[in-house]
């Protein structure tokens, strides 16, 4: 049984500040040599300046546990769960074993009035990986980072006696039924596959494999957390036939086209057209208190498809927002998809935008031919999921875009970000 102790800044422990500070030091110039793998026993977490004084302070305890918790909307995040204490001043820094190797990185703790001393590190074995997906581009001196790889397959439980007998799985074999794969692998795995093994590792029928002796967690981890360019083998049960090892494969990122980060290294997307705003449908934005269950709905559609099913779209567009002006009076349905444009299918909102400038430039031309003649009215018709189509006047719609971003002081109509270099 590991004890739990509380050091706080004194006389008597000046010499162990004086070295821990020192290990500090240390930790960011040779991180990756300090890691430790898995079994992780004893913790003393940072020396830091956390809230509750100005001085120095150094907690201890113990793994409570080793799980994935949610980090994001799309993304669940292997941590070690401890009982010490962390507070503001202690994220981003190294705990330490009874060795003096560094265990993980103190980024969480558990704010819930219902919990006590549920902390949370990012484990050395994720740190290690994040630091050998970071390299450094020497032609032009700017980082790249690889993304991590993407689950490349849907799944379900072997749990159920009924969907055993129903797909003809034997009492013997255990795993996970695949669903949908994708088609970056190629047809190294395929729809029906029953995947028994990940790297040697057995999957149970409720997709978890063992982590350490008797603990348990769900295989993505298995996936999500190799380095860049290491191989992974599967080994399924196919056609009545079982232990049937793959090929070795290199997984990769599947980007989604529902957007994971808005904003990050780059200003937002966004387009002005008329008096309607758009923007690029992402995770934040499905997430936000004014998306509706329709659109909630269309995208958790849109998001189990993979890249091959996109039917050519790149990103989703979203009428977010119809600002008030006479263009658009009796329009009032924001937080709609936006399907179409004048009856093509928008594929991304540069498409869009694209779209929206022709019809400025071909009404405009029109305009400059008719001289004092009358011109026939152009119209921009958008399509919406689920709703009335809006109609806007061109040559009205353009005159209301220019004043609405005098009006909110909106520098241009649109920005659209270039695909980011720093990822691949």
């Amino acid at each position: 049984m590991w004890l739990v102790r509380f050091c706080s800044y004194n006389r008597s422990c000046i010499d162990l500040v004086l070295v821990l500070n020192l290990v500090v030091c240390a930790f960011y110039l040779s991180l990756i040599l300090l890691l430790t793998h898995f079994p992780i026993t004893y913790l003393i977490l940072p020396p830091g300046f956390p809230t509750g004084g100005s001085t120095i302070c150094i907690t201890e305890g113990v793994v409570s546990r080793i799980d994935l918790i949610s980090a994001s909307a799309f993304n669940n995040l292997l941590t070690i769960q401890i009982d010490a204490a962390i507070n503001p001043g202690n994220s981003g820094g190294p705990a330490f074993d009874r060795d003096g190797k560094v265990t993980g990185v103190a980024f969480f703790k558990n704010t819930n009035k219902k919990t006590d001393n549920v902390g949370y590190l990012i484990p050395s074995d994720v740190v290690r990986t994040f630091l050998g997906r970071c390299e450094l581009d020497r032609s032009n001196g700017k980082s790249v980072y690889t993304l991590s790889p993407s689950v490349p397959y849907d799944w379900h439980p072997l749990e159920n006696n009924s969907i055993r007998l129903y797909h003809k799985v034997p009492p013997s074999v255990h795993g996970v039924l695949l669903t949908s794969v994708s088609n970056t692998l190629n047809g190294i795995l395929q729809k029906g596959d029953v995947l028994t093994h990940i790297d040697g590792k057995a999957v149970a029928d409720d997709g978890q494999v063992v982590l350490r002796t008797a603990e348990l967690i769900q295989h993505r981890y298995l996936l999500r957390g190799k380095r860049v360019d290491e191989p992974t083998i599967f080994t399924v049960f196919r056609d009545g036939k079982e232990s049937q090892q793959c090929p070795p494969t290199v997984l990769g990122n599947i980007p989604s086209i529902c957007l994971r980060w808005v904003g990050v290294d780059y200003p937002p997307d966004y387009l002005i057209l008329g008096a309607l705003v758009m923007l690029p449908l992402s995770w934040a934005l499905r997430s936000h208190k004014r998306c509706g269950t329709r659109l909630i709905s269309d995208c958790i559609d849109w998001c189990q498809k993979w890249p091959s099913e996109w039917e050519g779209k790149t990103n989703l567009v979203v009428l977010v927002d119809i600002l008030s002006h006479e263009v658009t009076f009796s329009y009032s349905r924001p937080w709609r998809r936006v399907k179409a444009y004048n009856g093509v299918d928008i594929t991304s909102l540069e498409h869009l935008r694209d779209m929206w400038q022709e019809s400025c430039r071909v009404a405009e031309k029109d305009k400059q031919e008719a001289g004092d003649k009358e011109v026939e009215p152009t119209f921009a018709r958008i399509e919406l999921q689920s709703d009335d189509d809006i109609v806007l006047e061109v040559s009205a719609a353009m005159a209301a875009e220019s004043d609405i971003l005098k009006r909110h002081q909106i520098p241009k109509a649109s920005h659209i970000s270039p695909p980011n270099p720093s990822y691949k």
